[in-house]
């Protein structure tokens, strides 16, 4: 019965904002678009993860925000039904605030200063210097990466990126977080980033006398290929990695 007077609500107030203004059904879609994603930004969740957590198709939930379909009635009330803080007039017409209390956004300030009171790793920048990525997590150019908290499931780690590319698959994939630590010496066959003066380089590598021969898991498109060793300034194990599946 409380869904039901929620829906007859819905289709009650349909054109009306604040008793007087009468809006046509796109720009109400439009407008309740905007507040939706202003929602899901807020509780910082993908379009995806907002989706399943409220019962919704993430694919409708997408032609929804892509305004190839209309807002249908049940989205606001399956909406406040999870997220019961949120005002329905708020999320319908725009009335007033988000929130029927303050103590979300509360919760949330306490949570971001906790996060900063954790202690950190530096998560490296895309594009990076020759044979210097100890100045990145050691010195000066910590300033450029990102400070994030420590992952303790992993080996003590000096820094951790984001791989950018698929020569490593299928092992490790675009998008991975891998960790690294760096080595007093290589371990001939497993998986290194090397500190190269053409740029670090993240493969397995083996020992071939004056030179590191470096193998990708994806041979198919990329070849081995040799580096002498008088271009390498420092080898990092990997020892970690994080995957969004």
């Amino acid at each position: 019965m409380k869904e039901e007077a929620l829906f007859d609500a819905i289709s009650y107030k349909g054109l009306v904002v604040n008793d007087k203004t009468l809006l046509n059904e796109e720009q109400q879609d439009e407008e309740r678009r905007k507040r939706i994603n202003r929602l899901i930004e807020t509780l910082g969740l993908s379009q995806r993860a907002f989706a399943l957590n409220i019962g919704e198709s993430p694919g409708n939930l997408n032609k929804v925000m892509l305004g190839r379909r209309a807002v249908p009635n049940s989205l606001p009330s399956k909406i406040v039904n999870v997220y019961k803080e949120v005002r329905i007039d708020w999320l319908l017409y725009g009335e007033g605030e988000m929130y029927e209390k303050d103590q979300h956004l509360a919760d949330a300030e306490a949570l971001k200063k906790h996060m900063e009171l954790l202690p950190t790793k530096p998560r490296l920048p895309k594009n990076m210097s020759e044979c210097h990525l100890e100045q990145y997590y050691n010195e000066k150019k910590r300033v450029l990466c990102q400070e994030k908290p420590v992952v303790y499931q992993f080996a003590d780690y000096d820094f951790s990126l984001i791989l950018k590319n698929n020569r490593m698959s299928p092992k490790y994939e675009r998008g991975d977080e891998l960790f690294f630590k760096k080595a007093l010496f290589p371990e001939w066959g497993n998986d290194f980033l090397l500190d190269t003066s053409d740029g670090p380089k993240f493969k397995r590598i083996y020992d071939n006398g004056d030179s590191v021969r470096c193998v990708s898991y994806n041979k198919e498109e990329y070849p081995d290929f040799e580096v002498p060793k008088e271009l390498i300034c420092g080898y990092y194990r990997c020892v970690g990695v994080l995957r969004i599946l």
